[in-house]
């Protein structure tokens, strides 16, 4: 899943059960770094869930040299909008001092062939609206916002 040839080094992988402490800590700092609410528990129960299902979603690292840089996650649906079965990249995050290095790019654009391999026709996402670097780059790769606006309910 990675391509040498584009940045020397560097290798995307599939999180698999073992990684769970290491994408754990991942996570931590990404809501650490988007101001989201961080309840231990309940990330260690869906992250231990979705890396037990493949059925539910996938968890993608990236590395660099052999050292982990950051993490996508996506979860699948379905949604007849965009035709049937969808995916949500509920999140993607690099370490700070790995931005800007075209790493981002690399593992969204795995993400997006694995998913499409896989029968999914469409790749949602959100973005903080104080986050306006990672809404350039998500237009800067081709998406585009809806006239929406998220709600969401725990149960």
């Amino acid at each position: 899943m990675s391509d040498p040839d584009l940045i020397p080094g560097l290798k995307i992988r599939f999180a698999k059960s073992s990684d769970r402490d290491l994408v754990f800590n991942l996570v931590r700092s990404y809501y650490a770094y988007d101001g989201i609410d961080f309840d231990a528990p309940i990330v260690e129960a869906g992250l231990a869930l979705l890396l037990s299902r493949d059925d539910l979603g996938w968890i993608w690292l990236v590395e660099l040299d052999g050292h982990v840089k950051g993490y996508a996650m996506a979860t699948v649906g379905f949604d007849l909008e965009f035709g049937g079965r969808q995916a949500t990249l509920t999140e993607l995050f690099l370490l700070p001092e790995s931005r800007g290095q075209g790493i981002g790019r690399r593992l969204l654009g795995a993400v997006e062939a694995e998913l499409k391999q896989r029968g999914i026709s469409t790749l949602e996402l959100q973005v903080e609206r104080k986050n306006q670097s990672a809404q350039a780059f998500y237009r800067a790769l081709g998406y585009r916002t809806h006239d929406r606006i998220p709600f969401s309910k725990s149960l």
